[in-house]
């Protein structure tokens, strides 16, 4: 494996091998990556120059199978002054395995805006002084005729320093969640471009072509509602079993949920879209009122929907155009509109923006990416805005990153998932949500939900090493930790057991927890209050009992501690 060692102070680059040894402990992507990371300053602000972003990918990314073109993007988030990271799909990882070079670690700040242009085993820094300005759409298109290859780019918000600015990939596809975009912005790095030939290769094509007939007979083809619906389709589940977040985590179903279902959306569909090599194509592009959009995936639907009690599904769509045109992470951005309905409701702000104004929804987007206005509070996440505001509404995050779309007083796995995640109110880092929809556990009793967050845990940090795509690898249905092992000598001829990949999963979480602990923070956090009040759901209440909680907590640390000892 190659890293790219760039420095944007400096605007220099050196090409070196990543120690061997490092690819045997840590495999690739998130793990390579979050080793790095350690270098940077203990404490140093996320804006300063000596932080760092980290690309990487994986000894399985490119490779012809679906779930295989992903790229990893670790660093230290200005959202939670923690251990940051962001995956993406789309063909970004696909073509970084082209040119040679696995990792761009990347420091420093430029004098004047920059992109990089990343070729086979070269990069060079190039001047985006013309680039500077407008949006991640604008910035992909002038690059991609100029250049070719892929992009990756930032919007307007990430030249603001929004706290929640996202890296967006063709229109679409994004770097989400904890700031990426906001510290590329901070480092006057406006894009990315990759561009390589190499031909990938594969120790055992015949093995990786009878794998790939496995996965599509037994994976694929139960992921016919994905195909169909895209994600959106989860949100059946999750509004009738009183999951859905609504009106900012006050309800757990929405009465109007019809009007946003995925048949609704379905009737706006363009055509499906896939990443590299993928038959499932879970992507929607949808048009609605002279535009085309990615989405919403059910992340968008949830944040720019229930959870803000909109029922006006050509808004959601919109909310998610601006989001993905300016680099904005649609959870968060969603949430902090929320909040805000819910500071407005109780007559506690003086910019009145109502629950189910579907054009304040859009309003405030925009004064968000722009720092302008009420929104150059909100640009900050709902942690500090709660305090810049001083209202009684309490901000629902943790360690500064609002949830997903799982209310985790319906689903006790994500009640401990959300606390024991390192980058914060995470879905994805155990996917806890899908064990307890599946029925691997009871959703509302604490037995078993330690065991399987752990586990699901390490198995993800173990995916998003390789890196590999979750919905190939979820609970009940997807690839589990012998179909990987196998897929690993495969495509490397490398044996590693079982418990070897338990044992660096392990490994690799114990590192993302030993920074957030030299960074001043915890090992589990606490879940908001909002959490341990009765949840409406319909005529029901429905509650995350504290001490259920707390022995979820304990179970966990248990398991952790067995491991660490």
């Amino acid at each position: 494996m190659k890293i790219a060692r760039i420095d944007l102070t400096k605007q220099s680059v050196k090409l070196l091998g990543v120690p061997k040894r490092w690819e045997e402990e840590y495999l690739g992507g998130k793990g390579i990556a979050t080793k790095l990371l350690f270098e940077i300053p203990p404490k140093v602000y996320p804006f300063h120059p000596a932080n760092a972003i980290i690309f990487g990918i994986g000894p399985i990314t490119g490779v012809p199978l679906p779930g295989s073109s992903r790229m990893t993007a670790v660093f230290k988030s200005p959202l939670t002054f923690g251990y940051g990271e962001s995956q993406c799909g789309g063909f970004i990882g696909y073509e970084m395995r082209k040119t040679g070079i696995d990792f761009l670690y990347i420091t420093g700040k430029a004098k004047k805006p920059v992109y990089i242009v990343v070729n086979e085993q070269s990069v060079e820094i190039k001047d985006a002084g013309h680039l500077w300005g407008k949006d991640a759409f604008e910035v992909e298109e002038i690059l991609k005729k100029d250049e070719g290859g892929e992009v990756i780019s930032i919007g307007q918000a990430g030249e603001n320093l929004v706290r929640f600015a996202c890296a967006t990939h063709r229109k679409g596809r994004q770097f989400g969640r904890c700031g990426v975009g906001a510290v590329m912005g901070s480092k006057r790095l406006k894009a990315i471009v990759i561009k390589g030939n190499k031909e990938i290769e594969v120790i055992d094509p015949d093995g990786l072509k009878e794998f790939r007939k496995r996965m599509h007979e037994n994976i694929v083809s139960k992921l016919r509602s994905l195909r169909e619906y895209g994600t959106p389709a989860i949100s059946l589940v999750t509004n009738e079993v009183g999951a859905l977040p609504t009106k900012y985590w006050q309800e757990g179903s929405f009465g109007e949920f019809e009007k946003i279902s995925p048949d609704v959306f379905n009737r706006y569909i363009k055509r499906h879209s896939s990443c590299y090599a993928c038959s499932v194509a879970c992507g929607k592009i949808r048009a609605v009122n002279g535009i085309e959009v990615e989405g919403p995936e059910y992340e968008t639907l949830y944040a720019f929907g229930s959870l803000c009690y909109n029922s006006d599904p050509e808004s959601i769509m919109k909310a998610n155009e601006l989001c993905d045109r300016y680099g904005l992470d649609t959870i968060t951005t969603g949430n902090v509109v929320a909040f805000y309905m819910a500071c407005s409701e109780a007559g506690e702000v003086k910019e009145k923006v109502n629950f189910g104004d579907s054009e304040g929804i859009l309003d405030l987007i925009e004064k968000i990416a722009f720092r302008e206005g009420i929104g150059d509070v909100l640009a900050e996440g709902t942690r500090i805005a709660a305090e810049k505001l001083n209202v009684s509404i309490e901000p629902v995050h943790v360690r500064g990153l609002e949830p997903a779309g799982y209310d985790p007083r319906a689903l006790y796995g994500m009640a401990l998932g959300y606390a024991t995640s390192q980058r914060g109110a995470c879905h994805l880092r155990s996917c806890a949500y899908r064990a307890n929809l599946a029925g691997l556990a009871d959703p509302q009793s604490p037995e078993g939900q330690a065991e399987i967050v752990k586990d699901y845990e390490d198995f993800y940090c173990v995916i998003d090493s390789l890196v590999f795509c979750r919905f190939l690898c979820v609970p009940a249905i997807g690839l589990y930790w012998e179909d990987i092992s196998e897929l690993y000598k495969i495509v490397t001829g490398k044996e590693i057991s079982v418990e070897k990949l338990k044992e660096i999963g392990a490994k690799i979480w114990n590192m993302t927890q030993e920074f957030n602990l030299r960074e001043g923070l915890t090992d589990v956090e606490t879940l908001p209050s909002t959490f341990f009040k009765p949840l409406r759901h319909r005529n029901l209440e429905i509650t995350l009992k504290k001490e259920d909680f707390e022995k979820m907590v304990q179970e966990y640390k248990k398991l952790r501690s067995k491991i660490s000892g």
